[in-house]
């Protein structure tokens, strides 16, 4: 060009920042004769395009002590700067910097600055900062940030009441980045008549045809035992993505069909789809539930991850073949296999090892597991657990006790494990002993007749899951009165007769209740599909899908 102006110089930036080239981009800011705010603006927002926080926030300091221009548009971009970087005490100093300047007004700004706090761990300034703001010009795309907190930040609940109330005060226009936040939060909840209805509404307005929105409505079907739905919205999508093709098999995997799965990175693999790192967590992770032992090929697809994909394993890798070799009883090769890893291993590793001496019953080499973890998670409530549950199994009630004082000391708290069902649009959640829902009394008492019904068919309760030290009715209660009983039994008071009832848990089913809730089947005659933390379990006719191993 003869002549450069700063807005060629400048769109010579954004031009390389789209592509990724950071460098490029930066050696070009520098060589500019003169800078405007909007040059500084178009490097600072792709740093944060291309998650470069650190320098995104550097960036943004040189301007104020340059005293360069700041526009909302500046302001915006370095507070998703400190949304990327997740330190708590740098988004409280650019928060308190916002407000000290009086650049709160915006609502762009206002969105951004909740979901920066609902990314650096202040739920509750997100929470308070919304209910403060008005509820007229620009609420919706404030409400959107805030759905997308919550549900962040395992508050599916809140955030579904809030799609609710928005939707009946007519305040929030759903865009992609609402419509892929909602069908996520119906996922994790498995809320498939609500996930139904926003689908459709991404279907009238066209924004199906986005990629986020078609990943995240396969993903939805597929958390709400819809494989069907979600392959056909697969094929309904018109382009796909890397991310598409994870989500499938993602879904086959969550319904614990590891053949399917591999036939879909067939599939995968004859369009030329390039994988990425998690698409080998995927496929190593499907050899687990394949009709037969497959461990041959499971072994050659990790060696060519690096030898023909040009990807290095990562912990996660090592922990999805560490979890197959578990799955398949070769626990031994698996310790080895850790052993041996030219890293030091995360503990998502050894935990993967812990989950294949569950399902085999090796306390030996489970107990040997379970220090690792313990060494390397000594801040970990679940840690803490681990060992109290430990000392319990063998008898050594005080010592499990002191641990637990110990926990309690530390103001350690266990994330409470809960079961729910969705019954007429509303959540019912229900924990262990749990006498809080307002039907309590019939919940219980039908509980009881249909436990006394399984005991008659056969049912034996597997106290070993009772890790207290209390008599033996004691026990029974607290075996009795688990959250998944009670969730399912609720389900089977409210569904009409040849209806299954979905049961959703936050962690895995024990196998008390495993065993429970396939007697449940032969005495009411009914489906009973239960979605646990390790996938679904579809019970029928006092057998599991899931074959006894979970």
């Amino acid at each position: 060009m003869p002549f450069r102006d700063v807005i060629s110089w400048t769109e010579m930036i954004t031009a390389y920042m789209e592509f990724g080239l950071v460098d490029l981009a930066v050696d070009m800011f520098n060589k500019m004769p003169e800078k405007n705010s909007v040059s500084y603006n178009a490097l600072l927002t792709g740093f944060c395009k291309n998650n470069e926080g650190l320098k995104a926030l550097n960036l943004f300091v040189r301007m104020v002590q340059e005293g360069a221009e700041l526009t909302d548009f500046t302001l915006t971009s370095v507070i998703n700067a400190c949304g990327l970087l997740l330190k708590l005490e740098i988004s409280r100093q650019i928060h308190g910097f916002i407000i000290k300047f009086g650049f709160r007004s915006n609502a762009c700004i206002e969105a951004a600055l909740i979901d920066m706090c609902s990314k650096c761990g202040r739920m509750d300034d997100a929470d308070r900062m919304f209910q403060s703001l008005s509820t007229d010009g620009g609420n919706s795309i404030i409400q959107t940030s805030m759905i997308c907190g919550y549900a962040r930040n395992g508050l599916p609940e809140e955030a579904i009441c809030l799609f609710y109330r928005s939707q009946s005060e007519g305040t929030m226009v759903l865009d992609e980045v609402a419509f892929t936040s909602i069908l996520g939060v119906c996922g994790t909840l498995g809320f498939h008549e609500v996930g139904k209805q926003i689908h459709c509404q991404a279907l009238k307005t066209g924004f199906h045809a986005e990629l986020g929105v078609g990943n995240s409505i396969i993903s939805m079907y597929s958390k709400c035992y819809n494989i069907d739905d979600a392959i056909k919205a697969f094929n309904t999508m018109p382009a796909h993505n890397v991310v598409s093709w994870n989500g499938l098999i993602a879904g086959q995997l969550l319904h614990r069909q590891g053949d399917e799965a591999l036939a879909i990175w067939s599939s995968m693999e004859k369009a030329g789809i390039k994988p990425d790192a998690i698409t080998f967590v995927l496929i190593v992770s499907a050899y687990k539930y394949t009709s037969s032992n497959l461990l041959d090929e499971c072994r050659s697809l990790f060696l060519s991850m690096k030898m023909i994909h040009d990807l290095e394993p990562t912990s996660e890798h090592y922990a999805s073949l560490v979890g197959v070799l578990g799955y398949w009883g070769l626990l031994e090769e698996a310790e080895e296999l850790i052993d041996t890893m030219p890293f030091v291993p995360e503990v998502s590793v050894w935990r993967a090892l812990l989950d294949g001496c569950r399902i085999h019953a090796n306390t030996s080499i489970g107990k040997r597991v379970a220090k690792h973890i313990i060494g390397m998670e000594p801040r970990d409530p679940s840690t803490y657990v681990l060992v109290s549950n430990l000392y319990a199994a063998s008898g050594r009630w005080h010592c499990s006790e002191m641990v637990r004082e110990n926990m309690r000391d530390r103001g350690f708290r266990k994330h409470p494990c809960r079961s729910w069902v969705i019954h007429k649009k509303q959540l019912h959640t229900f924990y262990a002993r749990d006498k809080s829902h307002p039907q309590s009394k019939d919940i219980y008492s039908g509980l009881d007749i249909l436990i006394l019904k399984c005991l008659k068919a056969g049912y034996e309760p597997d106290m070993s899951f009772v890790l207290q030290e209390v008599e033996e009715q004691q026990k029974k209660d607290f075996l009795f009165y688990h959250s998944a009983k009670l969730a399912a039994t609720y389900g089977l008071l409210k569904t009409r007769p040849g209806e299954p009832i979905r049961v959703v848990k936050n962690i895995i089913l024990c196998r008390d209740c495993h065993t429970f809730l396939k007697y449940a089947t032969v005495v009411t005659q009914r489906e009973i599909i239960f979605r646990d933390a390790s996938g679904f379990h579809c019970f029928s006719n006092g057998q599991c899908s899931c074959k006894g191993y979970w």
